[in-house]
Formats: C-alpha cells, sequence, structure tokens
C-alpha cells in the first residue's frame, strides 16, 4: 500500500500515538496519561497501527500483591494476631474464656490468631491458660504494616506475605500492559509531509455540501478488494455449533437465561458461604442500581439449610454452616459468573415441579470474571454446562458422560481428578494435557450436586453436573497456545479468515 494510501487512513488518535513513539518505546498507560485519551481508544488505534506495520506491541505481564476484601478488613481492625497479641501484652496471663469474651472476632479468626502466635512464639498456651513473650512484639507489629505495604503498592519481601496469601488476605495477581515501539515503515510515515496534513475524521453535512478541496481519512484503498474479504462463519460459531450437535445427539434440552444474574441464584442457591472469596469485588462484577426480585419462599428454605441444615433418614444429618445467612445480599445484582446460575433456575421451575421425570438439559453461554487476563483465562468466557437428572445417578454415570461428550467433539486425551466445589460432592476436576503449553491444563469441573443444594427445592433425588471451559477446548482443537489468539484487540483477523474451521469441526 502507498505511503499516501497509508496517510489518508490515519485518525488524529493514530496520529497522536505515533508521534509520542517517534522518541521511544512508551506503555500504553503512559501514552493515556501523557496524550489525555481513554485506554479503549488507545488499544484500538495500536491494533490499526500494528496491521498497517507501522508499530510493534509486546504484552508485558508484571505480578503485584493487593489485598483481598479480607485483607481490607484486617487494614482497618488489624490482623487477629495483632489484636489478640495487644490483648496479650495488656493482660499478662489470661484464660482462654476472656480472650473470647474481651475481643469481638469470629471463633475460627481467634483459634487461627493463637496458632500463629504460638508458632512464633509471642504466647505460651498451658492448659487453659495463655501467657504473652514480648521478645517477639517487634515482628507481630511488623505483620501488621505488611498490610498497609502492600496497599501502597510499596515492595514487600515475598517470604513475608506467603502465609497472608495461604489465608485469602493477600492475593498476587498478574497485571498486563502493552509496550509499543515504532516500526521503520513508522519513522518514515511520520517523516512524510502529508502525515502534517489535516484529514477530516468525521464529516458533517457542511464537508458534504462543500467538499471540494478537502482531504477526507479513508478507509478503504481499492473498494474492488471488498468482494475478497467477504464474510466467514468465525470458528468459534462453529465450535459452538459442533457442541450443541453433540449436546443434543446424547438426548440433552438445551436452557437460556439472562447475563446479569442476582447473587441468590450465581451464589445462595449453591451453597457458597457467604464470605466466600468468589463473591468478593475482585472476582464478581456486581451492578449498582436496581436489585433483584428472589422467591421468598426458597430463600427461607436456602436460610434454614445454610444455618442448621437438616436430617434425613438417607443422608443421615447435615449440620450446614452454623453461622447466620443475611438475606439483604440475595437480592444484589451481578454479572453472573458461571451459567450454574441457569441450572438452579431450570431445577426450580422445571425439575422440582417434574419430580418423576427425568430430564438432561445442557447451555453454552458466557459467563463474566473480574480477573486478569492470561493464555488460559479470560474476563467473559463460554460455560458448556450440563446436568442430568434421574434415579440412581452416580459418579461412574458422571464420568461416563463425560467421556461420551469429548469424545464426540474429538478430544481424547483428557483424566479427571478429585477436587473441591461448595456445591457438589464428590467433585472432578476435568484435564486435558495442551501440547503446546507441555502441561495439564484445567478445561472443566464437575460432580454431584450436595444433598444441601437440592433441599431447598424439595428435591431427594441425585444430580449429576458439569461446566466446561469452551474456549481452552476450543484452543486445544486449533493447537493454539494462548487464548487470547482468538479474542481481543489484537487478534490477527488472517489468522482467523485461515482457519480452515469446517476441516477442524466437520461440516454442519
Amino acid at each position: 500500500m502507498e505511503e499516501k494510501n497509508i496517510i489518508g487512513m490515519l485518525s488524529k488518535t493514530d496520529k497522536i500515538l505515533l508521534s509520542n513513539l517517534k522518541n521511544g518505546e512508551m506503555f500504553a498507560n503512559e501514552v493515556e496519561l501523557k496524550c489525555g485519551l481513554e485506554r479503549a481508544a488507545v488499544i484500538n488505534s495500536a491494533r490499526k497501527l500494528l496491521s498497517l506495520n507501522l508499530i510493534n506491541i509486546e504484552s508485558i505481564t508484571k505480578s503485584r500483591l493487593r489485598l483481598t476484601y479480607l485483607g481490607q478488613k484486617y487494614l482497618k481492625e488489624g490482623l487477629p494476631e495483632y489484636r489478640v497479641f495487644c490483648f496479650a501484652k495488656k493482660n499478662k496471663t489470661f484464660e482462654y474464656k476472656q480472650l473470647f469474651s474481651s475481643i469481638v472476632m469470629d471463633k475460627d479468626e481467634l483459634n487461627a490468631a493463637i496458632g500463629v502466635l504460638k508458632r512464633l512464639s509471642a504466647i505460651k498456651v498451658d492448659g487453659g491458660k495463655i501467657s504473652v513473650n514480648l521478645d517477639p512484639s517487634s515482628l507481630i507489629e511488623e505483620r501488621n504494616v505488611i498490610l498497609k505495604s502492600v496497599e501502597n503498592n510499596e515492595n514487600v519481601d515475598y517470604k513475608f506475605v506467603q502465609d497472608f496469601i495461604k489465608r485469602g488476605i493477600i492475593e498476587q495477581i498478574n497485571e498486563i500492559n502493552e509496550k509499543f515501539s515504532i516500526t521503520l515503515s513508522g519513522v518514515k510515515i511520520i517523516k512524510d509531509p502529508e502525515f502534517n496534513k489535516d484529514y477530516i475524521d468525521k464529516i458533517s453535512t457542511n464537508d458534504i455540501k462543500n467538499w471540494q478541496g478537502l482531504n477526507f481519512r479513508g478507509y478503504i484503498e481499492n473498494p474492488e478488494i471488498i468482494s475478497s474479504l467477504s464474510g466467514k462463519t468465525n470458528v468459534k460459531t462453529k465450535f459452538i455449533s459442533l457442541i450443541k450437535n453433540a449436546m443434543v445427539s446424547m438426548g440433552f434440552l438445551e436452557m437460556h437465561s439472562n447475563f446479569v444474574e442476582s447473587t441468590f441464584w450465581n451464589f445462595d442457591v449453591m451453597m457458597f458461604r457467604q464470605d466466600h472469596p468468589d463473591r468478593e469485588i475482585q472476582d464478581t462484577v456486581y451492578l449498582n442500581g436496581l436489585e433483584a426480585v428472589v422467591p421468598e419462599k426458597l430463600l427461607k428454605n436456602v436460610k434454614k439449610v445454610y444455618e442448621s441444615g437438616f436430617f434425613s433418614s438417607k443422608y443421615n444429618e447435615s449440620i450446614g454452616y452454623r453461622r447466620k445467612f443475611d438475606t439483604s445480599k440475595s437480592n444484589s445484582l451481578i454479572m453472573r459468573g458461571h451459567t450454574t446460575a441457569t441450572t438452579f433456575r431450570y431445577i426450580s421451575e422445571f425439575i422440582s415441579k417434574n419430580k418423576d421425570k427425568p430430564a438432561k438439559f445442557f447451555s453454552v453461554d458466557k459467563g463474566f470474571r473480574n480477573e486478569t487476563m492470561d493464555n488460559t483465562h479470560l474476563l467473559e468466557l463460554y460455560q458448556i454446562e450440563g446436568i442430568v437428572y434421574g434415579d440412581n445417578l452416580t459418579v461412574s454415570d458422571l464420568i461416563g458422560y463425560i467421556k461420551q461428550f469429548y469424545k464426540k467433539i474429538g478430544i481424547n486425551n483428557i483424566r479427571l481428578k478429585p477436587t473441591y466445589n461448595p456445591y457438589t460432592e464428590p467433585s472432578l476436576e476435568i484435564q486435558a494435557f495442551s501440547p503446546n503449553l507441555k502441561r495439564w491444563i484445567e478445561v472443566g469441573n464437575s460432580g454431584v450436586f450436595r444433598p444441601e443444594t437440592l433441599k431447598p427445592f424439595g428435591i431427594s433425588k441425585n444430580i449429576i453436573a458439569w461446566g466446561f471451559g469452551m474456549e481452552r477446548m476450543l484452543n486445544l482443537k486449533l493447537g493454539i497456545a494462548d487464548i487470547r489468539d482468538l479474542y481481543g484487540a489484537y487478534t490477527d483477523i488472517d489468522l482467523l479468515r485461515e482457519l480452515e474451521s469446517a476441516k477442524v469441526f466437520g461440516e454442519f
């Protein structure tokens, strides 16, 4: 493409970005601050300049520490061990019961704090009495200061925070920033006298009336090439069709629901503890404004099972969480974190009202996570959800369905291992081997729904269920190592055009 034609295609933002790069490399956030541009504008412009071979883009991943919701709480109140140690310094020697009656703190937190102080030799426990050792006083105070250092993004020795990471007080996240550098072609374009000409970006009525002598920004060099860019079915859409055909052939009916969901359907009915990390704003996308309408009777049933459990001759006894359930949190609106929220809506609307009829449901739909993108994680992801309701279902049935599904879509190198889920027991993680990453990666989760999740609906039969990550499976099919190669601002459009999707997935 001729230089003049390229210059005519550049917007004002494109020129600003190029001009700033002539003096050296810059990160995307530096361009935002220096030029007063929005992030989306910078990324879109960079993608375009990359396609024109005017700049290079390198993704830089930087790890940093940040406080979790629990860490924010302890930042204000002080670490449990710090608060207990302050009490110990004041009282010298005391009994357990004095501690529990004097400090307003969860029993588990108190016990954990005592364990930490014992490990650090800050206290001595003899029978029911506790005595203080003042020698490690500065160490205890240093641990408390670490939280402030993390909050202020100050450097902290990693060995000091490992314990906090394990306890869910601090988390390590990876932040990705794009570094831009100009190419030789980009330098040549900037030196062209045409580069500094003003081209009209947005056409007004007056521009159309008085068009003679005006310089308009170009979009396509030659209209004749449009025919060679004819649309094709996206490879992701092809894959979804393959998945749906496979599920329907196995006797499943498709489920549908909305992207916006309540915390009741996304967490509460699934027996997620109300202090579970997944509920925190760092992981879940909360929406301000309207509140959801939650079914009152079902909410009461969930609250009862959560707090006290239930007795059943089939399952013996469930003691629940033995904690108070706060119903005021149940109507908060979120972008659903998983399509299992849809599953429980169908359990409520269909299975609980037709308990004598077996049922199979599936969905292929989006979930949303507030997390850092990397080669196996996305902010928006497609989840393949499936449930089976019937008589005498076991883990063997679950494994059979999983293997049958993966066989139908042509992924055979899989394995299953025991794992933990708040809403299934037993639970199985599905892993597949990635030749590109040269390691086993998680592609799904599954299990038998816990009786506590089904009791509020009056269901006593087993339900087996699974959720598979669609994008990870798609990358395995295509032999692509990085999940971001098919999504985002820097996706190679030519790669998508060249993929022989019909050969990979079969004709539909």
